[in-house]
């Protein structure tokens, strides 16, 4: 059997709400783009796609080897913007400031996952939330107006104890995601 799974930063629900309702005035917009439900939010640190059930142990050690390497840490939410850039935009996201940290976990469980057979990615890692994905052109310039005028704005800190080891179901009303394991920043085993 494979299950569909990602490794991720989960945050506190409160936070959830707030940027949730930091937002709302993108999700009333008249444009074409599927927004992630505020219980979904999170960081995605690597996503693994459909991974064969028997392999879950050993990603899990290795996850375990590469958090416990690395010391809990916080990093700020401040700003908005949109991937690739504002005339094709693809992704909307909250920028993550104080990023170098979450840079050198995301370096660790990279690295780690390659010795389990994962390909490394070749993209450079760009940290950022994901709020939303455009389906389409439709109504996305003034989307990016709006999305500008949060440039400046702060959406909270975020305190990085653990990552997550996800599944992600996918259902005809959305994406479920379940946490199959936790590990734990600084703690080995």
């Amino acid at each position: 059997m494979r299950i569909r799974c990602f490794i991720a930063i989960n945050f506190d629900e409160e936070l959830k709400r707030d940027l949730y309702h930091a937002t709302e005035e993108l999700r009333d917009m008249k444009c074409d783009v599927k927004w992630v439900p505020m219980e979904n939010l999170h960081i995605t640190l690597k996503f693994l796609g459909d991974t064969p059930e028997e392999c879950i142990p050993k990603i899990s050690e290795r996850l375990a080897v590469a958090s416990g390497s690395r010391a809990p840490f916080t990093m700020k939410l401040r700003g908005a913007g949109v991937f690739p850039d504002r005339r094709r935009p693809k992704v909307v996201w909250i920028d993550i400031l104080d990023s170098s940290e979450l840079t050198k976990l995301y370096n660790k469980v990279e690295e780690s996952l390659v010795t389990v057979g994962f390909k490394e990615d070749i993209r450079p890692f760009t940290p950022h939330l994901t709020i939303g994905r455009v389906r389409s052109p439709r109504g996305s310039a003034p989307l990016v107006t709006m999305v500008e005028t949060l440039k400046e704005n702060d959406f909270g800190i975020i305190e990085v104890e653990k990552i997550s080891l996800m599944k992600s179901n996918l259902k005809p009303s959305g994406a479920q995601y379940t946490s199959v394991a936790e590990y734990y920043l600084g703690k080995e085993g």
